[in-house]
């Protein structure tokens, strides 16, 4: 009974930490509403980014085009701002040949806006660049260098410096003139969103003292959220990053709000009329984040179990390097996490079978000793003590295995390999929920949209079975409440990835097939026992 409830509680718990990271904060991060209801004001110890101003180029500007290998950036003479910024290893959809993701999202206020004095930015600053295009590959280096004067007699050098295979690059002002700012300010805002789902799930971020802060977006129209000693700051959803920072050390940092829209400005001392930032703009790719430093992968919050999931991780590309399938490589993953946890499984199952044979003579007891709790514990104790069974032995086995489970459960989560990654047949993106388009149905279906969600059905059943073949323990109520958990965990898992999905039907699949095995030998057993018993009652002698 012991045993069967510290089931039912690892069981509910998982339950809940999974409904929560996945149903709950999804909700709790709606984007952003495009008007602010009306508010007081929040007090701040920084002053906020100017309300967006009339940005509309002067005639006949023209923007300045960036291209590396893996970026392709476009900054607006106005402003000197980062009017798109397009990954081209990563597509806006499945289509190979759609446009390459842009994280600018077009709007009256853009990334890169610089905030010279409180309330003055170089927003509406007619800048001369120093060229109409730039084109570097590999390790190669280049800048541009815009030029504006402000009407109060400011002079300002924007100065952009690119690496051909970074998806990092340097943001560099020089100020000069009858006055001069103690500080400046590099203002980010969000990144556009490839879906609505994406953009429910994207966060304003920094990292203080190794500690990830996050906050909803809709918290940032609400109050000034300060961070005084960022690493760097910015914005993140589930699978791109877009962060400023300093060359080195720490700086204030403040999520807040500019004209009705969410906003991070980064803010660095003027040090001989000059003010350095960094921005990193691409994939929250480990790797990629690693080599970039300032301690970006940090932005990868694999939980508690991160030294179970990033060597998962690893395991999960080495995998898809044999296979050339993602969906193949989890299958793999998957059964060579369950071949780890094996000897554990089978002692968890083996204590349940022990237990079971015990259960008549458990409700004997409970029905003898109803109204005596210490003399019901102490006469199951001595029944443990006379069958040799340890009624947690089997709980330990499973609290080793949860490393593993949600270890890999994280690993898959955040892994971007899996976005727009094809499986076989309808499974074309391993990143977004499995959906089976059957002519004839209706366009639009509650709760799950268009199409069926055939592999979460097939992983449904795979769990009902499950558990009818795991041996029954303990009273109706328990029984009935792990037979309806199947129930729980399909509705919950219907705009999971299919990723996602596909390991829990691999891993419930591997269990059943470990059930059946386990259970073979005693089955024999019972059997053997039964022809013996019909042998011994047809011999002659013994008429």
């Amino acid at each position: 009974m012991e045993q069967r409830r510290l089931l039912i509680a690892i069981l509910v718990s998982l339950l809940l930490v999974i409904a929560y990271q996945e149903l709950v904060l999804v909700w709790y991060k709606k984007p952003h509403p495009t008007a602010p209801p009306p508010r007081e004001a929040a007090p701040s110890t920084q002053p906020a980014p100017p309300p967006p101003t009339d940005l509309a180029a002067s005639p006949g500007a023209e923007s300045v085009i960036v291209e590396t290998d893996v970026l392709r950036v476009r900054i607006t003479p106005t402003g000197a701002r980062l009017a798109s910024v397009e990954l081209k290893a990563y597509r806006r959809t499945v289509d190979p040949d759609s446009e390459p993701l842009n994280l600018v999202e077009p709007g009256p206020l853009l990334p890169a806006t610089l905030q010279l004095d409180p309330g003055q930015s170089d927003a509406a600053l007619a800048y001369r660049p120093d060229r109409s295009s730039l084109d570097i590959h590999g390790a190669e280096q280049g800048e541009i260098v815009f030029v504006a004067d402000s009407p109060d007699g400011l002079h300002v050098e924007k100065r952009y410096r690119f690496t051909g295979d970074a998806y990092l690059f340097a943001v560099t002002a020089t100020v000069s003139g009858a006055r001069q700012p103690a500080t400046g300010g590099l203002v980010l805002t969000p990144i556009a969103p490839e879906t609505p789902t994406t953009a429910a799930a994207q966060v304003a971020l920094a990292l203080e003292n190794r500690r990830l802060v996050e906050k909803p977006i809709k918290n940032l129209l609400k109050e000034p959220i300060p961070v005084p000693g960022a690493s760097w700051a910015g914005f993140a959803e589930r699978y791109f990053l877009s962060v400023a920072m300093q060359p080195s050390g720490t700086i204030p940092a403040l999520m807040t709000e500019a004209g009705g829209m969410p906003v991070v400005r980064v803010d660095s001392p003027v040090e001989d009329g000059q003010v350095k930032f960094e921005i990193f703009a691409g994939p929250k790719d480990r790797d990629v984040l690693s080599r970039a430093g300032h301690d970006l992968d940090r932005a990868l919050d694999f939980g508690w179990f991160w030294f179970v999931a990033i060597p998962l991780l690893h395991l999960l590309r080495w995998l898809y390097g044999i296979t050339g399938n993602y969906g193949v490589a989890i299958i793999l993953l998957t059964a060579i996490a369950k071949l780890v946890t094996a000897p554990l499984t089978q002692t968890t199952f083996r204590n349940m079978r022990e237990m079971q044979k015990i259960q008549p003579q458990m409700a004997k007891l409970r029905e003898r000793f109803k109204d005596d709790q210490v003399a019901l514990q102490k006469e199951m104790m001595e029944l443990y003590r006379r069958h040799r069974v340890n009624p947690f032995s089997g709980c330990l086995p499973m609290v080793l295995q949860l490393p593993i489970f949600v270890g890999l459960y994280n690993a898959l989560s955040h892994a971007i390999e899996l976005r727009h990654a094809p499986f076989a047949l309808w499974i074309n993106d391993l990143s977004a929920p499995d959906r089976l388009m059957i002519p004839g149905l209706p366009p639009e279906i509650p709760l799950i949209g268009s199409g069926v969600p055939v592999l979460t059905l097939l992983m449904g059943a795979s769990m009902f079975l499950q558990q009818w073949l795991t041996p029954q323990q303990g009273d109706p109520t328990q029984q009935r409440m792990m037979m309806f958990m199947p129930l729980v965990f399909t509705f919950m898992f219907i705009n999971f990835p299919s990723g996602l999905v596909l390991y829990w039907l691999v891993n419930n699949l591997l269990t059943i097939a470990q059930q059946y095995l386990m259970m073979r030998p005693e089955q024999r057993g019972a059997n053997d026992a039964v022809d013996r018993e019909r042998r011994r009652e047809h011999r002659p002698g013994d008429r």
